[in-house]
């Protein structure tokens, strides 16, 4: 995970040299997949600051959505942060910790963003306290934009998270349906809601019209108080050559959005075989994206069945004759390829899509 962090004192260098050794990590999708695989594990990797002004490394740090940490006076960081801030669905999770690390406060995009699950694993291995302020989490409430989160689910109308907190608040049930093109009546009933939760049936739902959140593929026709959340359905599997940097692998991102063939709003997860889990490019567009970077070993990728495109240099360099198609199928646990490989400049593409998804309330 790559974190900007800036500090104003020595002390201040002290901690932040404690967190680059810290093990952290934010969910941002949760998946599982038949063929096996597991997340990726990366490192921490801090970018300081150094002679760069405060409002340009900021810029930065916000253009990719990435976790900012002050080491310093909380006031500081928020005159510095203000005129960077645009929705709670893009803004970088910022943090601010006292230079003799008693205090973790996340400041900025707290659920979607993470910074409250940086804060307590921050202060949990610093022994310190978390100043978590959200209501949710203060009145240990369902918060359902963490759900979203760490579910794959986008969120479509953000404006309706207040209604949904503002009823749990006040000690009240949230109705929530979910399509049956998502998931199936079956496997609903096997589902095991918050006691802040109420599943109902789509039928019962289109019926009785007193749903809090829907969780559909299509926007229903309902008031803005219903909030909407959609399973993202596209995996990427991708390769690349060794070292590729991040921009350059971003451009075939951008190749495939600008022509419309994905929606990057849609992209659930990104997929490669494991010699490829600790290429920084990779990681570092899993994490702009916000989804889960999931690696399988060359032995489960030949197990997945499909016509792929066949590469005999790739046998021979990672031990499966096709990387990128048989990751995306793997990750959306055996959906349809939608787009077969495509190769740009040393960097391979294909996606998949999910048909069926999994929730969990934990």
């Amino acid at each position: 995970m790559i974190l900007y962090m800036t500090w104003f004192s020595e002390r201040g260098r002290e901690l932040a040299a404690r967190i680059t050794e810290l093990s952290l990590s934010v969910s941002y999708g949760f998946w599982q997949s038949r063929y096996g695989g597991h997340p990726a594990v990366s490192k921490i990797q801090i970018r300081e600051r150094g002679n760069r002004s405060l409002p340009d490394f900021l810029e930065e740090a916000f253009a990719q959505q990435f976790p900012v940490i002050f080491i310093g006076a909380l006031g500081i960081a928020v005159r510095a942060i203000a005129p960077l801030i645009r929705h709670k669905t893009v803004d970088s999770p910022v943090l601010v910790l006292d230079e003799a690390g008693q205090f973790v406060i996340p400041v900025l995009s707290g659920h979607l963003g993470g910074a409250n699950e940086l804060a307590q694993q921050i202060a949990e291995s610093l022994h310190s306290a978390a100043v978590v302020t959200t209501a949710t989490d203060v009145n240990g409430l369902f918060a359902v934009d963490v759900f979203a989160r760490k579910n794959g689910l986008r969120v479509c109308n953000p404006e309706a998270i207040r209604h949904v907190s503002g009823k749990l608040l006040q000690g009240e049930i949230i109705v929530m349906a979910v399509d049956p093109a998502c998931m199936s009546p079956e496997e609903m009933a096997e589902l095991q809601p918050s006691k802040e939760v109420k599943l109902i049936s789509w039928n019962e739902a289109q019926a009785e019209h007193a749903v809090d959140v829907w969780i559909t593929k299509k926007e229903p026709q309902e008031d803005r108080k219903t909030l909407v959340l959609a399973p993202k359905t596209a995996v990427l599997g991708m390769g690349c050559r060794k070292n590729k940097s991040y921009n350059e692998i971003k451009q075939m991102i951008k190749t495939l959005v600008d022509s419309r063939e994905i929606d990057l709003d849609d992209i659930y997860a990104l997929a490669s075989v494991d010699v490829k889990e600790k290429e920084p490019g990779l990681q570092e567009l899993a994490q702009h994206l916000r989804v889960p970077f999931v690696v399988f070993s060359a032995g489960e990728l030949k197990k997945v069945p499909g016509d792929f495109t066949a590469s005999a240099f790739v046998a021979q360099t990672v031990g499966v004759d096709n990387v990128c198609e048989r990751a995306a199928v793997a990750a959306a646990d055996g959906g349809s390829l939608l787009i077969h490989k495509q190769a740009m400049d040393g960097v391979t593409i294909a996606v998949a899509k999910r048909e069926k998804i999994v929730l969990q309330f934990v």
